[in-house]
């Protein structure tokens, strides 16, 4: 079931007595246990009825107990039980005993007074498995997997109108950007936008860029578009910048030496006619990387790209192996017409 669509029931305070939350979008699964707790119970920190279990530090049968026991206060107690890894194929050294068959036997009859959810954070859990074929089978499975971009833009569009603000569009596409379209990210910089957007309920481009601080990845990609336009005052400028917020030479001609090889890699398949989402499959990059990749890569040639990747792999062996001074190496790189 959709997320939404548990919520609303939540909210009705239709619970079910089994949830199994799988995905890894942290931003989804802490607003449902938000909305779960918040109708179970008015406090904010009750011990009593809401209680969690880290499956990395204590045995399943603990949670087991729990989930038997009656509430102390109220109608219901939650039990959350995070790092289920026993779902997945995942193999752990560990002294603790997972008693799967525990778990086996309550799904069959799960106390009505007990809500237990699962917080299954992988992107898939192993099929094969007779507890996993069961909480498929009893439990209310929930989806909080990462959003595509084509679902994710409409959420976020829906969510900045029902908080009572607009966006500008240019501000969007920023705001997009400096997050990497990640849910959560975008949801953390959202809180701090409207509270400075608070009087005129606008949110504008400037406000996302004075708010929103560029990583390291989002400056070398602005220092690759200087390089390959032969902007070499701006180059050197934003260098400079880098260098003096404490950024090593040596990791900046690493990340630039791998946004070289994405576009080389991208547009090699895009003469392959692959489409972006097979380039996400094969590559294993954020859809989002891929196609900012796609629509630089198409003004630039391989011979460009080629002769950039190869002075890279050149400079960085020269530097590594004492031959030359790292720093006045790589202004030199930026110097260069192409």
């Amino acid at each position: 079931m959709s997320l939404q669509n548990e919520l609303s029931e939540i909210k009705k305070k239709k619970f079910q007595s089994v949830y199994t939350l799988i995905g890894t979008e942290t931003f989804l699964s802490e607003t449902f246990k938000k909305e779960l707790k918040k109708q179970v119970s008015d406090e904010e920190d009750d011990d009593f009825n809401i209680v969690g279990f880290d499956m990395n530090e204590v045995e399943l049968s603990n949670v087991i107990h729990e989930a038997e026991t009656v509430p102390f206060f109220g109608d219901h107690k939650v039990i959350f039980v995070e790092n289920p890894y026993f779902l997945t194929g995942e193999k752990k050294r560990t002294e603790l005993n997972h008693d799967l068959t525990l778990l086996e036997s309550y799904l069959s009859n799960p106390l009505s007074t007990s809500i237990l959810v699962f917080m299954a954070s992988y992107d898939k859990l192993d099929e094969r498995k007779k507890v996993v074929k069961l909480l498929k089978k009893e439990s209310k499975v929930v989806d909080v997997s990462k959003m595509t971009e084509k679902t994710l833009i409409p959420y976020l569009r829906q969510y900045i109108e029902n908080e009572g603000y607009d966006i500008e569009k240019s501000a969007f596409e920023e705001l997009v950007y400096l997050t990497d379209m990640d849910l959560s990210r975008i949801m953390n910089e959202l809180d701090k936008l409207f509270l400075y957007s608070l009087e005129s309920k606008v949110i504008k481009k400037s406000d996302v860029s004075s708010l929103i601080p560029k990583s390291l990845e989002h400056n070398i990609f602005d220092l690759n578009q200087y390089v390959l336009k032969n902007k070499a005052d701006q180059s050197l400028n934003l260098y400079h910048e880098l260098l003096i917020s404490g950024e090593e030479t040596i990791k900046i001609i690493s990340i630039l030496l791998g946004q070289i090889r994405l576009l080389l890699q991208v547009k090699i398949l895009l003469d392959m006619n692959y489409q972006q989402s097979n380039m996400t499959d094969t590559l294993k990059i954020h859809p989002y990387r891929i196609k900012l990749a796609v629509g630089q890569s198409k003004t630039l040639s391989f011979d460009i790209l080629g002769q950039m990747f190869n002075e890279l792999i050149e400079m960085d062996f020269k530097i590594k192996t004492g031959q030359m001074d790292k720093e006045l190496v790589f202004e030199l790189f930026l110097l260069q017409s192409r």
